[in-house]
């Protein structure tokens, strides 16, 4: 089954631009209760995942960061991998198995939502209970 039935659309995603300033960014992770943010540009794509441990290596390396570190300076030690909008939710088991969620783009790498590691395993335990007995 193609992943836009399970897609978390931007709309409904809670991410940060990549010129938000990094205390600003720390401040509205910890508010979200999120550990994982996607990081967009001002014009959609997708820059990539900033976690919990990126800002704790930035604090403990720097200090609190002055005003012009930005979220898209701050150095990410993962990089997330990306689905594009065709790709099938048995192919997405692999992804789930390293991140939370995974970012979803388009064909210009503009980001348009998520699928949560939840929708995956939701979505092949329902298809392993539909299969026959033996």
């Amino acid at each position: 089954m193609n992943i836009s039935f399970f897609l978390k659309p931007k709309s409904e995603v809670f991410y940060l631009f990549d010129d938000c300033p990094a205390r600003q960014a720390i401040d509205d992770m910890m508010k979200s209760g999120f550990t994982a943010i996607p990081v967009i540009d001002h014009k959609g794509r997708y820059i990539g995942t900033i976690t919990e441990g990126d800002f704790l290596r930035l604090l403990l390396q720097n200090g609190a960061p002055d005003e012009q570190m930005t979220v898209g300076r701050v150095e990410r030690r993962v990089r997330h991998r990306t689905a594009s909008i065709d790709v099938k939710m048995e192919d997405m088991v692999e992804l789930v198995t390293e991140q939370n969620f995974v970012p979803v783009v388009d064909g210009r790498g503009m980001f348009s939502g998520i699928i949560t590691r939840h929708d995956v395993i939701q979505y092949m335990s329902d298809t392993y209970q539909k299969q026959p007995k033996k």
